[in-house]
């Protein structure tokens, strides 16, 4: 398609500096805010949610001004038909946007897909059984509660250690024992072996096995297969979470239909100070690629992680 029509973009003197000829795609994608990182960008393209003239964009192609893209969003509620109108570096504000992309997706596409968020908004979410599923708002606050307690356990014996000078570990010890009972979890190692082979998936997913077999396509590059068995430890971080999940499990497979790694064989989740451990072969867990969003299906028990527990000096 030849360049635009419309008259020259004149943008701020703050992004004018970060203006050049040509820009990777994915680079671009991500500097309009059309995805939040460019790692999303990137896999975008590699699913061939990108397209220009009809053809899927590689993350590495080369925009130009007036090269018109059509972008699928993650939902894929929309398709957003998009022009170059200025090729950046850097990623700008929500406000100098339309300084760089034209946006020319039909009014009534927008509009139809706005509506499908607003009915899924309103929709009844599915009633979730006791003991399944992440914990609720009750459980954890629950939860916090039996800390809090174990807390103010720990600071009582430490007022008999000063008394009676018994050590205080043995107290501490015996003191979570009495608290938590049989709900204490018992020892996981969730720490892969020295001898673990390791592959990384995306930047927020990380698998390591006894034996890793990954498949991918040789024209995008794309993860097409994986297999990992023996000593699986999968490390996940969600978006906006500041520290990793552990999976521990026998075998991880890769989803490329939903875009997802499945862990089978008593999988058991290490979030926080807690710990999901599988109650039934049935049970599963399920972490999307691109995010590492994750969700234990089937039955399970929550148990505590006492080993995160610290001791206030």
């Amino acid at each position: 398609m030849g360049p635009l029509m419309s008259a020259p973009v004149s943008p701020s003197s703050a992004a004018a500096k970060d203006l050049i000829e040509t820009a990777r795609a994915d680079v671009w994608l991500w500097a309009v805010r059309l995805f939040k990182t460019r790692t999303q960008a990137a896999d975008a393209c590699r699913l061939g949610r990108v397209r220009c003239q009809g053809q899927a964009v590689k993350p590495s192609r080369a925009l130009r001004v007036g090269d018109e893209l059509t972008v699928e969003t993650e939902s894929g509620d929309l398709v957003r038909t998009v022009a170059v109108r200025a090729v950046l570096k850097r990623r700008v504000g929500a406000k100098l946007v339309a300084d760089f992309l034209e946006d020319r997706t039909p009014p009534e596409l927008c509009e139809a897909a706005a509506a499908r968020r607003r009915e899924r908004a309103l929709a009844e979410p599915e009633p979730r059984e006791a003991g399944t599923g992440r914990p609720s708002k009750k459980e954890r606050r629950d939860l916090d509660e039996v800390l809090a307690e174990a807390e103010d356990r720990e600071a009582l014996y430490r007022k008999f250690d000063r008394a009676f000078r018994a050590p205080l570990w043995m107290l501490a010890f015996l003191s979570l024992a009495a608290v938590f009972g049989g709900r204490n979890a018992a020892a996981l190692d969730f720490e892969p072996k020295e001898t673990a082979l390791s592959f990384k998936i995306s930047e927020n997913l990380i698998v390591f096995a006894d034996e890793i077999a990954p498949e991918t396509d040789a024209a995008t590059g794309a993860l097409t297969g994986l297999a990992a068995v023996g000593g699986v430890v999968i490390k996940a971080k969600p978006e906006g979470a500041p520290d990793w999940v552990l999976v521990r499990c026998d075998k991880a497979t890769y989803n490329a239909a939903g875009d997802e790694v499945i862990l089978t064989g008593s999988p058991a989740v290490k979030s926080g100070p807690q710990i999901l451990r599988a109650t039934s072969d049935e049970t599963y867990v399920r972490v999307a690629r691109a995010s590492g969003k994750w969700e234990i299906k089937g039955p399970h028990k929550i148990e505590l992680n006492l080993g995160g527990l610290k001791k206030k000096k």
